[in-house]
This record gives C-alpha cells, sequence and structure tokens, in this order.
C-alpha cells in the first residue's frame, strides 16, 4: 500500500458535516492536518497541552492547532478535533508497529518513499514559478472576455437562483419563520444553510438543467422570478428563490465566466512558464537521451 493512500483512508475517522462553507474537496486540507501530525511527531521540543502519547511520540494542542489550514481555524466542531486526535493515535500506532517490523527497511516502500519526495519537490518547484505569473487585472480578463465572446454562448436556457438547504422538514419550517419575520435571506442561508453556498448568501449562480438535480431544475423552471419555492432532493429540503432567467444563444455575461477566464488564462500562462523554467533548466544540466534503446525491434 502506498504512502498517500493510507493518509486518505484515515480521512474516514473523523466527519466534518459539522463544519460549515467548507466544500467536499476539503478532504485535500484533512489530509495535509493527518500529513502534519506525523511530521509532529518527529519533533523534540513539545509546546502547548499534551493531548495524546503513543510511546515516545507526543500530541500537544498547540501542535494540533498549528497544523489546521487556515481555512478550518476554528470551524472544527470539539467532536471533529477529537476524531483528528484518534486518527494521530491510530496512526502512530500503525507506524511504530510498521518501523518494528523494520518495514523502514523494505526497498520498494523505499523506492514508493523516494518517488513521493521527488513528487512532492517537483509539485513545490512548480507552484512557486506559477506564482510568479499568477496576478490577473481586471483589464486583461475583459480583454479576454472581449475578444472570446464566441466561446461563451449560452448552449442551454440557464436560471441563477439562492437557496437554503436544511436536513429536515423541522429545520425548512424554522428558516421560513425566520424570513416571514423579515430577516434577510442571504443573513438566514448563511446561519442556516448546510452547503458550501453559505459564504455567498446561498447565491448558486447561472446554471442550467444539465447541471442540477432533475427535482431542482423542475422545481426552478417553473417558479416565478423573486417568489421562493420548495424542493426535496437527496441533499435534503430546498427553500430556493429563483432571480434571473436566461435564454440558450446569449453570450453569458462576464459575471458568470469571469472564473472560467482566470483558469484559462492561467493555465497558458503557467503551461508557458514551465516551458520556460525547463528550457532554462536544459541550458545548465546536460541531457541525453539514447534513442537505440527505445527503437522497438520489427523483425
Amino acid at each position: 500500500m502506498k504512502p498517500y493512500i493510507f493518509l486518505v483512508i484515515l480521512t474516514e475517522h473523523f466527519d466534518l458535516t459539522r463544519v460549515r462553507a467548507i466544500p467536499t474537496r476539503a478532504s485535500l486540507p484533512v489530509i495535509l492536518i493527518l500529513i502534519g501530525l506525523v511530521v509532529m511527531a518527529c519533533q523534540d521540543t513539545p509546546k502547548g497541552d499534551l493531548l495524546a502519547k503513543v510511546g515516545e511520540s507526543i500530541l500537544t494542542s498547540q501542535a494540533l492547532e498549528a497544523r489546521i489550514p487556515i481555512q478550518m481555524a476554528g470551524r472544527l466542531h470539539p467532536s471533529d478535533q477529537r476524531r483528528l486526535v484518534d486518527a494521530w493515535v491510530d496512526e502512530q500506532l500503525l507506524y511504530q508497529e510498521a518501523i518494528r517490523l523494520e518495514l523502514n527497511k523494505d526497498v520498494s516502500l523505499q523506492q514508493q518513499i523516494e518517488q513521493a519526495r521527488h513528487d512532492l519537490l517537483t509539485a513545490g518547484l512548480l507552484e512557486r514559478t506559477y506564482l510568479k505569473v499568477a496576478d490577473l487585472t481586471e483589464e486583461t480578463i475583459q480583454q479576454y472576455y472581449l475578444e472570446h465572446q464566441e466561446d461563451f454562448v449560452r448552449d442551454l436556457p440557464s436560471l441563477r437562483a439562492r437557496h437554503i438547504l436544511v436536513a429536515s422538514r423541522a429545520d425548512l419550517a424554522r428558516v421560513i419563520k425566520r424570513l416571514d419575520r423579515g430577516e434577510l435571506f442571504d443573513q438566514v442561508a448563511r446561519e442556516e444553510s448546510i452547503d458550501e453556498s453559505t459564504e455567498r448568501g446561498g447565491d448558486l449562480g447561472y446554471f442550467s438543467e444539465d447541471r442540477v438535480d432533475p427535482a431542482f431544475w423542475s422545481v426552478c423552471e417553473n417558479a416565478k422570478v423573486g417568489r421562493s419555492v420548495q424542493a426535496r432532493t437527496h441533499l435534503g429540503h430546498h427553500l430556493i428563490e429563483v432571480l434571473d432567467r436566461r435564454e440558450a444563444g446569449i453570450v453569458r455575461d462576464l459575471l458568470e465566466v469571469r472564473g472560467e477566464i482566470r483558469q484559462r488564462i492561467l493555465s497558458v500562462r503557467r503551461e508557458r512558464a514551465k516551458q520556460s523554467l525547463l528550457d532554462a533548466i536544459r541550458n545548465r544540466v546536460p541531457v541525453t537521451v539514447y534513442e537505440t534503446p527505445l527503437t522497438t525491434d520489427e523483425s
């Protein structure tokens, strides 16, 4: 089993459903937490309250907090913090058992560790390189939009909506009561909704039928703009407000495609920066590719 696979498996030890406004891809920060905790075990000078000890390896509160990514700081429920500690304990038990069995001397594992080191250093170099070309001005984005409008013609009718997603009918009733009392939709969404749109006040932006649950689309399609409607999907109970409608064949607004444009420009810049880096390295490092061993014997 490869080391990185082991770390991914460990994410199953705890539940982050109480962490609001963090998309599902937040499993990556969780993995980074665990990687940090592994490194932490090798530190000689403990700081903070002692949280756990396995053999000679210790985990302190300060060390745990320092390894939690900024976007998750202050959002972990105490029970999730406990699960992180439990996951660290489990990992240390398994790690120490692997050392006792001298798996660190296994040639195959050593090769995998060296490959992981190779990949991490390469990724770090590219990340630093890409940061140098990451700044984009609004003028650059607008210019790209004007020059590539044919790329942004709407293929399907789309809607813009905002919603509040909750787990039960009781939660939905509470949300409706708050709105009936005059509370603002976006504020209630930030406090009550359980999906990643909370940070945007429940705003989902523009979407077409092929991007959402059929039941969600059906309700939105028949709703009047500005009127709240309800829907039930596999995610839970939705209170939805349709904000706008757009027909097919119309160029999407810059606001809709800004993120896509940004990624397109950065993708081109990164590829150029990578190639420029490789060219510079080739000018310093001799490279020889021996073609003969690569030639397939067709006889």
